[in-house]
């Protein structure tokens, strides 16, 4: 197995003599993979280079503190939005804990909160940020910046509420075209079916899309991959009708695919809500 050589600097208490720091040092030392320790009792700081492959931070920290010391971290709690699964609150915790410099992260789904403890000396809140929304989600802020995070969870829920209105206002005239179209032929409903449908469908299941994508790049199977899978059968299967590619104008949801898309966003646009009233 190939070396990960890192280096990590912890910040320890309890230390009130050389043989102190003599005592961290040979503790470290000791653990698998590690190559190098230098324990600074003035600073009160334990700089280590070790393969991550056989130790990571932790185990590092819990060679401290079995010596008999304390290791010192900060504790940040961070609002994040677009969960909306166990699945995602699990990407949410895997994204957080791959970070160089995490501790220990809690993941709460129902609150849309994270508790993070951190080494300050490895990772900051840019890292944590970054972490997270290349994971597929929102950062909304620090808890205590309300500011903050009221303004963008009030500019999700504007742009949920417009996809919303659209999807209706162009997915009902579509199901009553699909049945009602006089001295209009079937072909013709589908190339009309086809061209008000898709600038619609793009901009209500973006996100959606966006969500599964980023949960497959993450190795995860999340509700909205399943749900893009549904609505992009949907539309697909319309096109091909369309066309006479393997199916016929039997086969058309172009209907179908918006509402689904809609009625998926209005359930999003629904839980914000309600996670908004009890955060």
């Amino acid at each position: 197995m190939a070396q990960e050589k890192k280096k990590a600097e912890l910040k320890v208490s309890g230390m009130t003599c050389a043989m102190c720091s003599s005592t961290i040092q040979k503790a470290l030392e000791r653990l698998p993979g590690v190559f190098n320790a230098q324990v600074n009792l003035g600073n009160e700081l334990a700089s280590v280079e070790y393969d991550s492959a056989q130790v990571n931070l932790r185990d590092l920290e819990r060679a401290v503190t079995d010596a008999g010391y304390g290791t010192v971290n900060e504790t940040v709690i961070v609002r994040i939005g677009g969960m909306t699964c166990v699945t995602c609150q699990k990407t949410v915790t895997d994204a957080l804990g791959h970070l160089d410099g995490v501790v220990q992260v809690s993941v709460n789904l129902s609150t849309e909160k994270a508790m993070i403890v951190y080494n300050p000396r490895m990772v900051d809140i840019a890292a944590i940020k970054k972490a997270v929304e290349a994971a597929g989600y929102e950062y909304l802020g620090l808890e205590g910046e309300d500011d903050i995070a009221s303004k963008q969870r009030e500019k999700d829920l504007r742009a949920k509420r417009i996809r919303i209105y659209i999807g209706f206002l162009v997915g009902g005239p579509l199901m009553i075209l699909m049945f009602i179209h006089p001295g209009l032929s079937m072909e013709q409903v589908s190339y009309l079916s086809l061209i008000v449908s898709t600038p619609t469908f793009l901009y209500i299941s973006h996100p959606i899309f966006s969500a599964g994508y980023h949960a497959l790049r993450n190795k995860t199977l999340t509700m909205d991959v399943m749900y893009s899978m549904g609505i992009g059968v949907a539309y697909v299967a319309s096109v091909l009708g369309t066309f006479h590619l393997v199916l016929t104008h039997e086969f058309m949801f172009y209907e179908t695919a918006v509402l689904l898309a809609t009625f998926l966003m209005l359930g999003r646009y629904l839980e914000a809500t309600a996670k908004g009233k009890t955060s």
